[in-house]
C-alpha cells in the first residue's frame, strides 16, 4: 500500500515542525471562535442539551427544550459538557471540542499520508487539510462532525498499520475497532459503516485474502459491543420503548425511506467547499488517470462490446493494484464509497463529506509532491490551469471584500483585524505567484497554504460577523451578563434567528408566532426575554409590562435584484439604508408580572 519505503516514525525536528503548525493552525481554528457566523443550526442541539446536563448533574438523558434528546449517542455531550467544566459555560467551550479535533486530525493525516505515500506527500497533506473550507468550518462548529472525523481517521490509520504487517498487527486492528466504537458514540453508524466499506472494497479490489483472515472480525465485534451496548441498554432500561421507536423510526426508517431526489449534490460539494483544492485535485486526478490509462486492445466488431469492456476492465485492474498504485487505490476508495453511499441515502449535508478530506488533499498533495521532483517543475498544462484558476478566485474574494468594506466603512465602524487580514491576504497573493515565477515550487505550496489558512480565519472570524451584522450577538451578550437563573427566550415572528440566539446562548429560545404566544409566554413564570422588531413592538406591543434593554440593527432579508445592484453601485448605500435594514429591540419582562 506504499509506493515508497520511509521510516515510519517522524524525527524530533519533524515532530516539532509538525507540533508548531497544528499550534498555528488551532489558533487559527479559535480566531474569533464565539462569533456567530457562519454558524450551523445543531449546534443549538448541543449547546442547549449540555448546558441542561451541567445544571441538572443528569448526564445520560440530554434534554433539549424540556424534551428528551435521543437524536445522537452520549459521547459529545460529555466531550461538550468536560469543555464547559473546563473552561466555563459559554459557546466558545463549547466549539472547542471540534476545534480541537480539528487540529489533531492535521498530524493524524501527516501520519497516514507518511504511510501510504511518502514524506514529502506528508508534509504537504498536513499543509492543506487545514486550508480545506469545509475542514475549518466545522473546526468551528459544536457538532458531532470533526470527533466523528478524528476517530474515523484514526481507525484508517491503525487498519493501515496492521495492513504494513509491522509487530504487534493484532494491537493496530484492535486499536482500529475501539476507535470504531467510540466514533459509534459520537455520531453513529457511519464511524463503523465507512471504514468497513473501504477496508472490504480495497481487499476485494486488490484480492488480497490473507488480509481478511488477519483482521480478528469476531473480536472486534465483541469489542465494538463493549464500547456501545452500555449506554445503549442504560437509555433502553430507562426510557423503553420511547427510545427504541426513535431508533427505529427516525434514526433508521427516516433515514432510509424519503422523498428526497438522487442528485449530483456531494459531487458539487467536493468542488465548492475545497476550494481551491479542488481545481488541483482535478487536475491531479487527470494526470493520475492519464498515467493508468490501458492502451487500445484489439479486438473485432463480432467479439462484441462486452468482451471488449471486460478486457478493458482487466487491463485497468492489472495497472490499479500494481505496488505504485495502490496507496492511490485506498485514497480513490476512501472518497469514492462514502460519496456513494451518502447520494444512494439522497441525505443531503455537506458536512457527510468531511471524512473524504483527508484522501482528497491526499492525492492533491502527491500531485504537488511529483511535479515538485519533476525536472520541467510545475509547468504542465494540469497545474497552470488550476494555478491561474486560484489566483482568479482569491482575486475576486478580495475584490469583493475591499468593495464591501468602501460601501459598509461609512456606516458602520471597521474593525482593524478585518483591514489587517485582507491587507495580509493581498501580500500572501503578490508572494504566491512571486514564487511561482521564481520556481521556488515547495516555498509556493507553504505559501498558498498560509494564504488559505489566513483567508478562512478572516472570512469567519471577522469578515461574514462583520457584513451579516447579526444583532442577537449583541442581544446574547446583555441576556447572558444577567446572572439570574431560570431565563428564556421569546423570538416573537423572528424564526430564522431562534437557532442563532439558543447557539450563542445556550438558553431555551422559543419561537412565538403570534401575539397570543406572546402574551401566554411573558405571564410565565421564567425570566422572560423577548426580541422583536422595533416597528412590531412600537405598533403592538408597547403596553406590555417589558422593558427596553438594547437595541441593535441587522439586514432585512430581501432579494437583490439586478436594478437594486446597480442602484448601490450608482449611490452607494447611505441614502437607501432604511430600505436594506431594520432594527430589533431586547426586551425583559418587568417584576411586575
Amino acid at each position: 500500500m506504499q509506493s515508497q519505503p520511509t521510516p515510519n516514525s517522524p524525527s524530533i525536528r519533524e515532530s516539532i515542525l509538525l507540533g508548531v503548525f497544528t499550534l498555528f493552525c488551532f489558533f487559527a481554528f479559535t480566531y474569533n471562535l464565539s462569533e456567530i457566523p457562519p454558524y450551523h443550526a445543531d449546534e443549538n442541539f448541543y449547546v442547549t442539551s449540555t448546558r441542561n446536563m451541567v445544571d441538572s448533574d443528569d448526564y445520560i438523558t440530554p434534554i433539549y427544550h424540556e424534551k428528551k434528546r435521543f437524536a445522537k449517542p452520549i459521547l459529545f455531550y460529555w466531550l461538550v459538557a468536560a469543555s464547559y467544566k473546563t473552561f466555563g459555560i459559554n459557546l466558545f467551550s463549547a466549539r472547542l471540542v471540534s476545534t480541537f479535533f480539528g487540529a489533531l486530525c492535521i498530524p493524524l493525516a501527516y501520519i497516514i499520508a507518511r504511510r501510504l505515500f511518502d514524506l514529502k506527500t506528508a508534509i504537504i497533506s498536513a499543509l492543506l487539510l487545514p486550508g480545506c473550507y469545509l475542514h475549518f468550518q466545522i473546526s468551528r462548529w459544536a457538532i458531532t462532525d470533526m470527533a466523528l472525523n478524528f476517530f474515523i481517521l484514526s481507525a484508517f490509520y491503525f487498519f493501515i498499520r496492521g495492513f504494513q504487517g509491522e509487530s504487534n498487527r493484532a494491537t493496530a486492528y484492535y486499536l482500529a475497532y475501539i476507535c470504531m466504537g467510540v466514533g459509534f458514540m459520537i455520531k453513529g453508524p457511519p464511524a463503523i459503516i465507512i471504514p468497513t466499506l473501504v477496508i472490504s472494497c480495497y481487499i476485494l479490489i486488490s484480492r488480497n485474502w490473507k488480509e481478511l483472515s488477519q483482521l480478528r472480525l469476531g473480536s472486534g465485534v465483541l469489542v465494538l459491543a463493549i464500547i456501545i451496548l452500555p449506554w445503549f441498554t442504560a437509555m433502553l432500561v430507562i426510557h423503553g420503548n420511547e427510545f427504541k421507536n426513535h431508533i427505529l423510526g427516525a434514526e433508521i426508517r427516516d433515514r432510509i425511506i424519503h422523498d428526497t431526489s438522487f442528485s449530483l449534490y456531494y459531487f458539487l460539494v467536493i468542488i465548492r467547499y475545497y476550494l481551491p483544492w479542488s481545481f488541483f485535485f482535478i487536475a491531479a486526478l487527470a494526470v493520475k488517470f492519464g498515467t493508468i490509462s490501458t492502451k487500445p486492445i484489439s479486438l473485432s466488431l463480432n467479439d462484441g462490446y462486452f468482451l471488449f469492456l471486460k478486457e478493458k476492465l482487466k487491463s485497468w485492474h492489472s495497472k490499479v493494484i500494481k505496488k505504485d498504485n495502490l496507496a492511490f487505490l485506498f485514497s480513490a476508495l476512501w472518497i469514492i464509497l462514502p460519496l456513494a453511499l451518502f447520494t444512494l441515502f439522497r441525505i443531503e449535508h455537506s458536512r457527510y463529506m468531511l471524512p473524504v478530506s483527508t484522501p482528497i488533499v491526499m492525492i492533491t498533495a502527491q500531485f504537488f509532491s511529483q511535479l515538485i521532483d519533476s525536472p520541467t517543475g510545475f509547468q504542465g498544462r494540469a497545474f497552470n490551469v488550476a494555478f491561474y484558476l486560484t489566483l482568479i478566485f482569491y482575486l475576486l474574494t478580495t475584490t469583493l471584500t475591499a468593495m464591501g468594506l468602501l460601501f459598509l466603512a461609512p456606516h458602520f465602524p471597521v474593525p482593524i483585524e478585518l483591514t489587517t487580514l485582507l491587507l495580509l491576504n493581498l501580500f500572501g497573493l503578490v508572494a504566491l505567484f512571486m514564487f511561482y515565477k521564481l520556481k521556488k515550487y515547495f516555498s509556493m505550496v507553504i505559501a498558498l497554504s498560509i494564504l488559505q489558512i489566513v483567508f478562512l480565519a478572516t472570512l469567519s472570524g471577522n469578515t461574514l460577523s462583520y457584513f451579516n451584522r447579526y444583532p442577537m450577538k449583541l442581544f446574547s451578550d446583555k441576556i447572558l451578563s444577567d446572572p439570574q437563573n431560570n431565563k428564556h427566550i421569546g423570538i416573537y415572528q423572528l424564526g430564522s434567528h431562534r437557532a442563532r440566539i439558543g447557539v450563542m446562548t445556550g438558553l431555551p429560545a422559543i419561537h412565538l408566532k403570534n401575539p397570543t404566544e406572546l402574551k401566554l409566554f411573558i405571564k410565565s413564570k421564567n425570566i422572560a426575554y423577548i426580541i422583536m422588531r422595533e416597528t412590531e413592538w412600537g405598533e403592538n406591543f408597547y403596553n406590555l409590562p417589558v422593558t427596553t434593554q438594547a437595541i441593535e440593527t441587522g439586514w432585512k432579508k430581501i432579494r437583490m435584484t439586478k436594478l437594486m445592484f446597480q442602484s448601490l453601485l450608482m449611490y452607494g448605500l447611505a441614502s437607501q439604508l432604511d430600505e436594506y435594514s431594520e432594527s430589533y429591540i431586547l426586551l425583559k419582562k418587568t417584576d411586575a408580572m
